[in-house]
């Protein structure tokens, strides 16, 4: 919007005629100010008006809306169809909310709320944010672009066949299925080769422009502004103390999945006392091992925790693996999605040619009306299936939310977000749902499925929780320049090796950065969301089952169908982010804290039969880090 003031200018609230400066665009030249945001509300703070803060954010609500969900759309386009076009497209409409932002915020700094409800505090609180010059600006959402089309454009030549294959399906299939060390090396190296090594000098000057950014609102750095989101002063000491619980049922697993691979691959490949090779762990960056499950399973001739098969006995096409998820949720008084769901999601990889980025994903176009997932779904898939259940959990909670203003359309936290999807993908994957829809032929439950079932859940959670604290340990120090630039990839294996008992199975070069080569850091997104998601997932189930009328062991339960169970959950996402997340908790669980104590209870019994199993293989539970 050069030369205006875009679509702020006709509020009935101006500012612009006090003579503070303009900048190149029109907008205030204190945009650019360190620490702006606090001197704004300095030299603005005055108004103590609040039926004139009601209108104005009636009126933020309805134009931030607009051009948020056209942005939206505009992302779609991009990432369903990669082109210079679209993404041009599509960081010209996201220009335009930053632009818009950067203004709001400077009226919303105007008022002193002192005397105002809690409630229009909050609001304002929530409104638009400071931006780097429309030069920086446009950098770095041109930055992101180019990261996002390298990540989604990528192919790695396979030796054998010459063939090109893109991250989906055919490198997740390979890191997926092949027991062949040699082509999962190569894989592994050739990803992030062709990857992180193009991604590297942008992510440094992404770091450099969003460390910018947030200083100019009032924040430290880029890693205290995604920590200030959750809302707690300490997050970084909660997420290591909570950790520090649940680390001694993780080495057990640690030490168990070491032996399985040992008997795979051998010594040569895996060290039966040292930290586990990169490229053998289930997928292309070692966050979830639930294709390790066919090495892992405690007790074979069970009903099979995994029904695959069963689905392609019975037709299992994409379009019913989404129904079916769908019917999940409306078994329990839950919402189903809309019609225009079916109409506009990309539900399977185009076979037209088009490039799109095939990472699961659940989109809300901030209409209340249009919601979407994009996915490549494959047939017959319960790993799929599973990601299914996960992202209409996020469609059911931005469904649940969209009567709110748009500043309160979001999760408590981004945790609560991510804990929903995990929550209902566990449930729909438990022997008695899977036995109630058809997909088990029995249900028997005894120790032994027990095991398994619990083992199946450990791989896809307790396995992911080191790994995403380390991805952000990393982003934190990073951001706050406690490592040198040059030595940004062997912090992060050292980390990698110390937390994950993970190491890198080839050399690193100073050509590498291998943190963005994975969606989430390439993207700008945090990881540790996830981290606490796996938390609050099983406080979550603890009190679901509760309502459902469970009893017995916890990880027994299944509360799909109880609409009790739906109900109360509901509630809680019926708030969005209109109140602190902790409220939110209390709404359904009682309390107010993250606790790690119903995710030990519900793996205890597999925490105890590790142990056993560990110290019966004479297995040394750790890898001899320092």
């Amino acid at each position: 919007m050069p030369g205006g003031r875009g679509p702020l200018q006709d509020l009935d609230l101006q500012i612009w005629s006090l003579s503070l400066g303009q900048g190149d665009s029109g907008s205030p030249a204190f945009k650019q100010v360190p620490g702006g945001n606090k001197l704004i509300k300095g030299l603005f703070g005055n108004n103590s008006d609040e039926e004139e803060a009601k209108r104005f954010l009636a009126k933020y609500d309805v134009e931030f809306g607009v051009l948020r969900n056209l942005a939206t759309i505009g992302s779609w386009e991009y990432e369903t169809n990669i082109s210079d076009t679209n993404s041009e497209t599509s960081q010209e409409a996201w220009l335009k909310v930053t632009e818009y932002n950067a203004e709001a915020i400077v009226m919303a700094n105007t008022f002193d709320t002192t005397d105002f409800s809690q409630d229009t505090k909050r609001q304002l609180s929530k409104v638009g944010s400071l931006s780097l010059s429309t030069e920086e600006t446009e950098e770095l959402s041109g930055i992101i672009a180019q990261m996002g089309d390298i990540y989604g454009s990528s192919c790695v030549t396979i030796p054998d066949t010459g063939e090109c294959l893109q991250l989906e399906p055919g490198l997740t299939e390979i890191m997926a299925d092949s027991t062949d060390p040699a082509l999962r090396l190569w894989v592994w190296g050739e990803w992030r080769r062709e990857v992180g090594r193009k991604i590297k000098p942008l992510y440094i000057r992404y770091v450099e422009l969003k460390n910018q950014k947030a200083r100019l609102n009032g924040f430290i750095d880029l890693g205290d502004e995604w920590r200030s989101k959750y809302e707690t002063p300490d997050l970084e000491g909660d997420v290591m103390a909570l950790y520090s619980q649940l680390e001694p049922l993780y080495r057990q697993l640690h030490a168990y999945i070491r032996r399985k691979l040992w008997k795979v691959y051998g010594g040569d490949v895996v060290d039966l006392q040292g930290p586990l090779p990169a490229h053998l762990l289930s997928d292309m960056w070692g966050r979830f091992w639930n294709n390790l499950y066919r090495y892992a399973e405690p007790f074979s001739g069970k009903p099979a925790i995994d029904p695959t098969e069963a689905m392609k006995e019975q037709n299992y096409t994409v379009q019913k693996m989404f129904q079916t998820g769908d019917d999940f949720y409306a078994a329990m008084g839950l919402l189903r999605v809309p019609d225009s769901f079916w109409e506009k999601s990309m539900l399977e990889k185009p076979t037209d040619g088009r490039e799109v980025i095939c990472h699961a994903t659940a989109w809300d176009f901030y209409d209340a009306k249009d919601y979407r997932i994009r996915m490549c779904t494959r047939d017959f898939s319960f790993e799929d299936l599973n990601t299914i259940h996960h992202e209409l959990g996020h469609i059911q909670y931005q469904q649940q939310y969209s009567y709110l203003p748009q500043v309160y359309r979001d999760g408590a936290n981004d945790g609560f977000h991510e804990a929903i999807g995990e929550l209902m993908a566990m449930a729909g994957a438990t022997p008695s749902h899977l036995f109630s829809i058809g997909l088990l032929d029995d249900l028997v439950q005894d120790e032994e499925l027990d095991l398994n079932f619990l083992m199946s859940q450990a791989l896809i959670t307790i396995s992911t929780l080191p790994y995403h604290l380390t991805n952000d340990i990393w982003r934190w120090r990073a951001f706050r320049g406690e490592y040198d630039v040059t030595s940004w990839n062997d912090e992060y294996w050292a980390l990698k090796e110390q937390i994950v008992g993970v190491k890198a199975p080839m050399d690193r070069s100073l050509e590498d950065l291998d943190p963005p080569t994975i969606y989430h850091v390439a993207q700008d997104y945090d990881m540790i969301r996830y981290f606490i998601r796996t938390v609050l997932q099983f406080q979550f189930a603890d009190k679901l089952c509760e309502l459902a009328g469970h009893t017995g062991p916890l990880h027994r339960c299944d509360f799909s169908g109880s609409e009790a169970a739906g109900e109360a959950l509901a509630r809680m996402l019926r708030l969005g982010a209109s109140r602190p997340w902790q409220d939110a908790l209390e709404e359904l669980t009682g309390g107010r804290m993250m606790t790690a104590e119903p995710i030990l209870r519900f793996f205890d019994p597999l925490y105890q039969w590790l142990k056993e199993t560990n110290s019966a293989n004479g297995d040394t539970v750790g890898w001899g880090e320092t």
